[in-house]
């Protein structure tokens, strides 16, 4: 009989009492593999913390910790600091979502068939749901081209309650956290993408809730998307090129030639297209277009006319590129 894979399921509580039961409890039924819940409460002023020892009194495989005020960003890079490194592979999960019970045994099954020595992340689809989980509907953003480094500069695709990812990629993000206001999750597909693979995949097995109290929402329909996206636009100003400017530095030392220690072996259609070091190369020249584009025009022209960077819809990616040549991102 084939062993189950361990996992690990980080999973970050705030002021949850609502719907954080029907999460907990599609977490620890999922089948064939072995999961173990490690939560973090960030200051909940609610009952969530009794509903969590409630679980953790009833299932030895979740353990409860409680902490100050981080928001959901520093209560997962905190989570990551706590995970145990005996477990094959680590997920993020959000406290009002609810689990297909076959979500961490797909993910696992994916990741299973990658190159293990290398940081993997595995991410996918949801299926968006009304708060008392009635109406669905599976998040339409489509994904035309291949994840990586130059589509995560520019956006996040990898949604932290889809993600799932192992041993190699945990400890080099854990051991390099941002200093600056990166959301996990992104920093996770930045990350993966520059040192490992993504694994993306079309199908949903996430149910995502939708209400008031998200921390961080989703919009399904353009209309909406692109009026959330008008209202906070002075907050995006510069983020990006910001996030660049902080992976540069919190990655320095791997980013240099000597501290490269990829390999240049050529993949099959599971793994990378050319070289290893070719992919390195291209990944380091966008980077440093990204974090120097607004100091001079010919760099924005560059940065702005190049194929390595990419956002997945269409109209996203020509108004991306119209606001690097205004040094806005």
């Amino acid at each position: 009989m084939e062993e189950k894979r361990k996992v690990q399921v980080l999973l970050s509580a705030y002021n949850g009492e609502t719907y954080i039961r029907q999460q907990m409890e599609s977490i620890v039924r999922q089948k064939d593999v072995q999961v173990h819940v490690l939560v973090r409460d960030d200051g909940s002023t609610d009952g969530t913390v009794r509903i969590l020892r409630y679980y953790e009194s009833k299932y030895p495989a979740v353990s409860v910790r409680t902490g100050s005020r981080r928001g959901a960003a520093g209560s997962f890079f905190a989570l990551l600091k706590m995970a145990d490194l005996s477990y094959d592979y680590f997920a993020f999960a959000d406290q009002d979502d609810v689990w297909h019970r076959e979500k961490l045994a797909r993910a696992c099954a994916r990741l299973d068939q990658e190159n293990g020595d290398i940081p993997l992340l595995y991410a996918g689809k949801v299926v968006c749901a009304s708060s008392d989980l009635k109406k669905k509907e599976l998040f339409s953003y489509h994904i035309r081209r291949e994840p990586s480094f130059g589509n995560a500069l520019l956006e996040n695709i990898c949604m932290g309650c889809t993600q799932v990812f192992n041993r190699r990629l945990l400890v080099l993000a854990r051991e390099h956290l941002p200093a600056g206001n990166v959301m996990h999750d992104w920093w996770m597909y930045l990350t993966a993408s520059y040192f490992g693979r993504i694994v993306y995949d079309g199908h949903a097995y996430i149910l995502y809730r939708q209400h008031g109290k998200n921390q961080v929402g989703m919009h399904n329909h353009w209309g909406t998307r692109w009026m959330a996206r008008f209202c906070r636009i002075r907050q995006m100003r510069h983020i990006r090129s910001g996030q660049a400017a902080d992976f540069k530095i919190v990655y320095a030392k791997l980013l240099s030639d000597n501290g490269w220690k990829g390999s240049t072996k050529r993949q099959g259609d599971n793994g990378w297209r050319g070289s290893v070091k070719t992919r390195w190369d291209d990944n380091r020249r966008v980077l440093e277009w990204m974090c120097v584009y607004r100091e001079r025009f010919g760099s924005r022209l560059a940065l702005a006319g190049s194929r390595k960077i990419y956002r997945q819809n269409r109209l996203d990616d020509l108004i991306c590129r119209l606001l690097i040549l205004a040094g806005f991102l």
